[in-house]
């Protein structure tokens, strides 16, 4: 089997999901922006105890974003490995290209299965 397809599918996924988890985050951080705007500028009608719940939940939200900036990290890290292994593999004869099929397969495996 192709090993370059295989690769190429799981970066091009890699890439999606780095895609998703981006405007997620961006819609979070927006989201809770303009939560704790309209607190300041006093567009929604709140009593002053709910003002406060409405700043804390906006600074809530908004932190929040941080959550995918992990996933988005390890998925590039990934990205990276998986590259440099197919570089490697493309470039290696004998036994060290049989090694380096086994640990790619191994990577698939680890990433599709799970």
């Amino acid at each position: 089997m192709d090993l370059d397809i295989y690769i190429d599918k799981i970066i091009l996924t890699y890439k999606s999901s780095i895609r998703f988890r981006v405007g997620f985050a961006v819609l979070i951080i927006l989201l809770g922006l303009l939560l704790i705007l309209l607190n300041v500028f006093n567009v929604l009608a709140f009593t002053e105890q709910m003002k406060s719940v409405m700043s804390v939940s906006g600074t809530l939200v908004s932190s929040v974003c941080a959550f995918p900036i992990k996933e988005i990290v390890d998925r590039k890290n990934r990205i990276r490995l998986i590259s440099e292994l197919s570089e490697q593999y493309k470039h290696s004869s004998g036994a060290d290209k049989k090694k380096l099929e086994e640990l790619i397969w191994k990577f698939i495996e680890k990433n599709v299965v799970g």
